[in-house]
């Protein structure tokens, strides 16, 4: 039996306008906006406490963990909100369980004069400087390699997609891997919504997955109270319900198909680099994701529609960061461009 759940960080922009990062946000406002979300009862059984809850949400303040210097953890440097689904066998009721949470998170959210904004990268910076620099005890806390991989994913967001099998072996789960692996250039890119950086226009179309190419996995197997979990973070941030629920269908497809042979032990960087900028405008990378969908219709068949929408978006090399593109083209403003795109309603 297959399960999955969805985790989805969000960014915002306060009232003025002002986008909230690192050196902007403020945690105090970002944990009153947490205070207000829901505990439910039992979500300890599948979550960890985040940062310094006591008891753990289905939203939480992402980010940086800040220690004083005896090494007690006092806050967490915000780069945002952060929603993540119980594990389910149904990917509707998946889906149902996040517009839930997005629903109650944004009503809290909005309260405060905070929207979110459509990105799945910082499109003005690319460093971390923190207003208050690390002391020994945090410097002392984390390997060199560690510390760029915790400071460096302030500039990202995205969707990580977690599935556990139960009738599946570390063996086969590992072989999903390197499935995963190898499919992966030529899924993403119906995700892609990443078309800025350092305040320009990309010469691409995800400059997350472009960034991230050569320094973090695409997908890891991690075992979680004692299950295992293929997480998958190629996806960019999805903007609204009918692309999500697609995503997540291929992805399943992708894992159930017995048809799809290749395998890498390794992600391809320079091939995960090429589609950050070519997408499905790239004839080899049209012709393997036109694959994987044939593949996956063939073991979801009751899904025609929202197969058949990706297939439409990947003939004409269709995505959000294409509409981004396009509006800041009509507007050249980069958060206007971002602003008010997320439909979840």
């Amino acid at each position: 039996m297959m399960k999955m759940g969805v985790e989805h960080e969000f960014v915002f922009k306060d009232d003025r306008g002002t986008y909230l990062d690192f050196e902007t946000a403020e945690y105090s406002i970002f944990q009153k906006i947490i205070n207000e979300f829901p505990y439910f009862e039992n979500d300890d059984t599948f979550f960890d406490c985040k940062s310094l809850e006591q008891k753990p949400k289905r939203c939480y303040i992402e980010g940086f963990e800040r220690y004083d210097i005896n090494g007690k953890l006092i806050e967490t440097v915000p780069k945002g909100l952060e929603i993540r689904t119980l594990p389910h066998t149904n990917i509707d009721t998946v889906i149902k369980d996040f517009t839930n949470s997005y629903t109650c998170l944004m009503h809290s959210a909005e309260k405060f004069g905070f929207s979110p904004l459509l990105t799945s990268i910082h499109p003005f910076k690319s460093s971390v400087h923190f207003k208050k620099p690390l002391n020994r005890a945090e410097i002392a806390l984390r390997t060199d390699e560690e510390l760029t991989i915790a400071t460096d994913a302030l500039l990202w967001h995205g969707i990580h997609i977690n599935v556990s099998i139960s009738s599946a072996s570390k063996e086969q789960m590992t072989d999903l891997l390197q499935k995963v692996n190898y499919y992966a250039p030529y899924i993403i890119p119906f995700s892609f919504s990443s078309p800025f950086h350092d305040g320009k226009v990309f010469d691409g179309l995800s400059y997350r997955t472009y960034r991230k190419a050569k320094t973090r996995k695409v997908i890891q197997l991690q075992n979680r109270k004692g299950v295992y979990v293929l997480e998958f973070r190629g996806f960019d941030s999805c903007g609204d319900v009918k692309l999500l629920k697609s995503l997540l269908l291929l992805y399943k497809g992708l894992l159930l198909d017995k048809s799809l042979k290749q395998r890498a032990s390794f992600q391809n960087p320079e091939l995960l680099e090429h589609s950050a900028l070519k997408g499905f405008e790239d004839e080899t990378i049209r012709k393997e994701g036109l694959n994987v969908l044939k593949a996956v219709r063939a073991v979801i068949q009751d899904e025609k529609e929202a197969l058949q929408m990706l297939e439409n978006m990947l003939y004409i090399n269709d995505s959000y960061a294409s509409k981004i593109k396009q509006i800041y083209l009509e507007t050249g403003d980069i958060m206007k461009s971002i602003s008010n795109r997320y439909h979840y309603d």
